[in-house]
């Protein structure tokens, strides 16, 4: 009985993750994890270096306004931390080069 229930939980533990979608991003629930468990697909069929800030927020929109993050170019709220209390928030920062295009990118929790 016992290693059913252990497989039941590491299963249950393990995503594969969600397929991008636009409108599911732009439409997603950002105290839960809707945008974070996109975000692997979409990088694996968009990738963010070299592309324009306009073509980012074509596929993203509008980045999340904040101050928290000052100096960074765009900021996404991805959703909570994915902790068990989560309270905290999980960042996309994407650093433009001075022809606003995507140079490095990072995601962070705060």
């Amino acid at each position: 009985m016992r290693p059913i229930i252990i497989l039941c939980l590491a299963l249950v533990g393990c995503s594969a993750g969600a397929r991008f979608d636009k409108t599911a991003w732009r439409d997603a629930d950002l105290s839960g994890r809707e945008r974070a468990e996109m975000l692997p697909d979409f990088l694996t069929r968009y990738p963010l270096n070299g592309r324009t800030r306009t073509e980012i927020i074509a596929l993203l929109g509008e980045p999340t306004p904040t101050d928290k993050w000052v100096g960074t170019e765009m900021t996404y709220v991805l959703g909570n931390d994915g902790s068990y209390m989560a309270i905290d928030h999980e960042w996309l920062l994407i650093e433009l080069d001075q022809r606003q295009k995507a140079v490095s990118f990072e995601t962070v929790r705060d």
